[in-house]
């Protein structure tokens, strides 16, 4: 019986969130926190960080984007950061706290992408990536076209 696309996406998906959870924990944060934080520290010495960025990277709507930033900010993980040509734009940047937290996470994804580039091979993980990022790209238009 062939498996239906969907569904092996959501499983893997499943495994990968749960890992990145059970490591989150052990850092005292979320599996979101986790993903903003290493997304910031990956981007901020390209370009400021706008929530509008993390709700576009991470395809999450601007109230849970609100709602995951509001409780990092509480959390002393990030701060806001008005820009000085509009106090109403607010850049995104890591704490102290979060900055200590930004080597286990890039090791530690670096690992997980190590152990399923091992799982499937390289040729295939270079397969797999392209086409998920199609299938994004298919659906991000989608709902720019309504």
């Amino acid at each position: 019986m062939e498996k239906v696309f969907g569904i092996v996406i959501k499983k893997a998906n499943n495994g990968l969130d749960r890992d990145a959870e059970k490591f989150a924990k052990k850092l005292g944060i979320t599996r979101m926190q986790l993903s903003i934080i290493n997304y910031i520290s990956r981007n901020e010495n390209k370009a400021d960080v706008f929530q509008k960025n993390i709700e576009k990277e991470f395809n999450i709507r601007r109230a849970s984007a609100t709602s995951a930033l509001k409780l990092m900010e509480k959390n002393d993980l990030i701060i806001r950061v008005p820009m000085p040509n509009d106090a109403r734009l607010k850049r995104i940047a890591l704490t102290s706290k979060a900055r200590r937290l930004t080597e286990e996470i890039n090791q530690y994804i670096a690992s997980v992408e190590e152990k399923v580039t091992q799982a499937v091979g390289e040729e295939e993980m270079k397969v797999v990536k392209d086409g998920l990022a199609k299938i994004s790209t298919f659906f991000e238009s989608q709902d720019e076209n309504g």
